[in-house]
């Protein structure tokens, strides 16, 4: 192969990587969600608020509409914050953890306006590894606290496409 050739493959699989890279993102979707269930009224308790506002997050992002009051809303979401939990998966020499493993879950269940229950209750997980080290505790509840704000934005991004999921298998059958 010539010098130009190789030239001309590189400079087209560089290309080609960069296009693909760039698609990355816009090839994820955006959540939709049918105007005919909107506005979508989120419940929650106490223990999962962060959770929910997360989820409102991903719905305002994907231009869902979020009711304020259950009375408005076509569609009920459920979010239950069910376990958050963390666990030594390996030890160091010196028996202390070398790493361990976060773990969150949360239920969700979808209901009509007048409490009939469409689709659920259905248990989504998110568990991550974390290397520690021992000699950093302070480094360690920072960054597991880091860590576990990233969890949940993942869980709500598997909670809103869930519920929009459930809302395409509510249309079909309707």
């Amino acid at each position: 192969m010539s010098l130009l050739t190789k030239l001309a493959t590189k400079t087209f699989i560089a290309a080609a990587c960069l296009i693909l890279a760039g698609c990355g993102f816009a090839l994820r979707g955006d959540t939709s969600i049918d105007a005919s269930l909107q506005p979508i009224y989120i419940l929650s308790d106490r223990a999962s608020q962060e959770l929910s506002l997360s989820l409102k997050r991903q719905f305002a992002i994907n231009d869902v509409s979020i009711s304020k009051s259950r009375k408005n809303a076509k569609l009920i979401v459920i979010i239950k914050l069910l376990d958050e939990d963390k666990r030594s998966v390996a030890l160091d020499r010196e028996a202390r953890d070398a790493e361990y493993a976060l773990f969150e879950s949360a239920s969700i269940e979808l209901q009509s306006p007048d409490g009939k229950n469409l689709r659920g209750p259905h248990t989504l997980q998110q568990r991550r590894l974390i290397v520690n080290d021992p000699d950093n505790p302070v480094g360690e509840e920072t960054e597991s606290t880091i860590v576990r704000a990233e969890m949940r934005e993942q869980l709500s991004i598997r909670l809103a496409r869930q519920v929009e999921f459930w809302s395409h298998q509510i249309q079909e059958a309707h």
